[in-house]
C-alpha cells in the first residue's frame, strides 16, 4: 500500500449495526403499507443517501408508493430505537480506533446519514473524539458512489486522497472510495463481496478486527 497517513470510516454497517435494523424498520413501513421490501433491494441502496433511495423505491415498487410518508413513519421508528440505545456497536470498533490513534493516524467518519443522528450515536458510545473530522450525507451535494464525501473528509484533514484508506460495507461506498483515488477496504455486513465490490476495493474481510489485524502488518508511514 501507499504511505497512509489517515483511515477514513462509514458509520452504517461498519461503526454500528444499524443496517440489519435499517432493513428491519423498512420491513414493517413497507407491510403497513401492503408492499413487500426485500433483502436485495435494500442492499442496493445502501449508503446512497436518501434521493437515491426515493428514486430506487418509486422504480421499484411504482410511482403511487407514498414514500413521503413511509420515510417519516422509518425516521419515527428509526429514532426511537437510536434513543434508547438499541443500535450495538460492530465488533472490533474501540479496538481499530484505539490501534489508529495510539499510532498517529488521523482518523474521519464519512456517513450519508444526518449529521445530528451520528453525533447522537457517537455520543452515546463515547467514541466521538476518536474521529478528527467528521462529514455527513447532509453536507455534500452527491451521494455515493460519487467521490465528493471521502474528498471533503481528506480536505479536512489535510491530507491527500491517495495516502487515506476508506472502510466501507456497501458498494456505494467502496466505488466512491476508488473514484476518490483512495485504497477501498470492505468489511462485510448485509454485502458480501461481489464482483462489483471486488473490482473497486483493495481487500474484503469479514470484520474490523480482521481489518485491524492486517493494517498493522501493512500500513506504512
Amino acid at each position: 500500500m501507499n504511505k497512509i497517513e489517515a483511515v477514513l470510516f462509514d458509520m452504517d454497517g461498519v461503526i454500528f449495526d444499524t443496517e440489519a435494523i435499517y432493513l428491519k424498520v423498512w420491513t414493517e413501513v413497507f407491510k403497513k403499507y401492503k408492499y413487500k421490501m426485500t433483502k436485495d433491494i435494500y442492499i442496493s441502496v445502501m449508503g446512497r443517501g436518501r434521493n437515491n433511495v426515493i428514486k430506487t423505491f418509486l422504480e421499484a415498487f411504482g410511482k403511487n408508493l407514498p414514500i413521503t410518508q413511509m420515510y417519516k413513519e422509518k425516521d419515527e421508528k428509526l429514532s426511537k430505537i437510536i434513543k434508547y440505545g438499541q443500535v450495538p456497536m460492530k465488533d472490533g470498533v474501540k479496538e481499530i480506533l484505539d490501534f489508529l490513534k495510539e499510532n498517529n493516524y488521523k482518523v474521519a467518519l464519512a456517513t450519508s446519514a444526518k449529521r445530528d443522528r451520528a453525533l447522537i450515536q457517537l455520543e452515546m458510545e463515547n467514541i466521538i473524539e476518536k474521529f478528527d473530522a467528521i462529514v455527513c450525507g447532509d453536507e455534500v451535494v452527491n451521494s455515493k458512489p460519487h467521490p465528493e464525501i471521502f474528498l471533503k473528509a481528506a480536505k479536512k484533514l489535510c491530507v491527500n486522497p491517495k495516502d487515506c484508506i476508506v472502510i466501507e460495507d456497501s458498494a456505494a461506498g467502496i466505488e466512491g472510495a476508488y473514484k476518490a483515488k483512495m485504497i477501498g477496504i470492505h468489511v462485510e455486513d448485509l454485502k458480501k463481496a461481489d464482483n462489483d465490490i471486488l473490482k473497486y476495493c483493495h481487500r474484503s474481510f469479514e470484520n474490523l478486527l480482521d481489518i485491524k489485524a492486517y493494517l498493522s502488518k501493512n500500513i506504512d508511514r
